[in-house]
């Protein structure tokens, strides 16, 4: 016949796989264990216009920091005038609640008169995003993170990530020229 503490621990280890087992959550269902999503929101609260020149004078400078539920870039943008008019805005573009929160933001140029004949202008500049929203983690969280796609006069201008293991950002797969990853492919001989 089998102890009492070994029937109370055969009853947990049942009522657990039931309830892993008929959750949509999996083992997200269980105590202690977090259904962790990146962040649901992003929001920009900062940008300034640091400096504008020849585009080859001014040499390509792009920094970026991480951290605090903030993301602070500076870079420059190609325009047509040194006074040309800069909007930011951001956009989410994954479902609520995925694991991979994932967003783009836009940062565009218009200008007002024609192009400098002179030279190629840019215009250095630094943004701050800040991200709010998903869900806490608890004391065995899973898998999350985050990724930014940027875009410049809508075109790619580079991508930010945070993930934890077993995701991956996949930036790579937004560069120019990239192609997809595979594990196999079909050929001919």
């Amino acid at each position: 016949m089998v102890s009492d503490p070994k029937r109370v621990l055969l009853l947990v280890a049942v009522v657990g796989i039931v309830i892993v087992g008929s959750s949509p959550n999996g083992v997200n269902a269980l105590p202690l264990f977090s259904n962790h999503t990146g962040p649901t929101e992003v929001t920009v609260t900062d940008f300034e216009r640091l400096d504008s020149d020849c585009a080859d004078e001014m040499r390509r400078y792009a920094g970026s920091s991480m951290g605090g539920g903030k993301i602070t870039k500076t870079t420059t943008i190609r325009t047509n005038s040194a006074d040309a008019d800069i909007s930011v805005w951001a956009e989410r573009t994954s479902p609520k609640g995925a694991d991979m929160s994932t967003f783009r933001v836009h940062v565009d140029s218009e200008s007002k008169g024609s192009s400098d004949d002179v030279c190629q202008t840019a215009v250095r500049y630094t943004v701050v995003l800040e991200f709010s929203g998903g869900s806490p983690e608890g004391t065995l969280p899973d898998a999350h993170g985050l990724r930014i796609l940027w875009l410049e006069n809508g075109k790619y201008a580079g991508c930010s990530s945070s993930v934890t293991s077993p995701l991956r950002s996949e930036c790579g797969r937004f560069t120019p020229g990239s192609q997809p990853e595979r594990t196999w492919e079909n050929a001919t001989a």
